[in-house]
């Protein structure tokens, strides 16, 4: 793969993923799997995405109250800010968006053979590429 400015995607330039603490970023062949994944799902999503959150030094996890083993240390995680409109729909619709983001980010992993796993919070989505047991859960309470 041949970077061209930092860009990695169609959409996604490598500084992205870049971790926020010491700008330190991992750049292997399941990342590079991970950012292409991501650029499907952002094909399907047809929306600006900003990523909040990609690689992270195990200092800057522990800073930020990350989980001990964290996709974010491999570079397999990133975390999304939710759209605005988001915000101005009712608690149905939301649940409904979020319902299609978790199914399509799934469709996507299963077709590359990796499990995955998505969490909601109130400001974002995390999106990762684990190859352990699938994940999802809702931080939004």
């Amino acid at each position: 793969m041949l970077l061209i400015d930092g860009k990695i995607t169609k959409n996604f330039n490598i500084k992205e993923f870049r971790c926020k603490g010491n700008g330190e970023i991992l750049l292997n062949q399941e990342v590079i799997e991970h950012i292409q994944r991501l650029q499907k799902f952002r094909d399907w999503y047809n929306r600006p995405m900003t990523i909040n959150s990609g690689f992270r030094t195990v200092e800057y996890n522990r800073k930020v109250g990350g989980a001990k083993a964290s996709q974010h240390l491999k570079g397999l995680a990133t975390d999304i800010a939710l759209p605005r409109e988001f915000y101005s729909f009712n608690k149905t619709r939301q649940d409904e968006f979020l319902d299609h983001i978790k199914q399509k980010w799934f469709e996507l992993c299963d077709e590359n053979g990796v499990n995955g796993g998505v969490g909601i919070y109130k400001t974002f989505i995390h999106l990762d590429s684990r190859t352990t047991k699938r994940a999802f859960w809702d931080m939004r309470q």
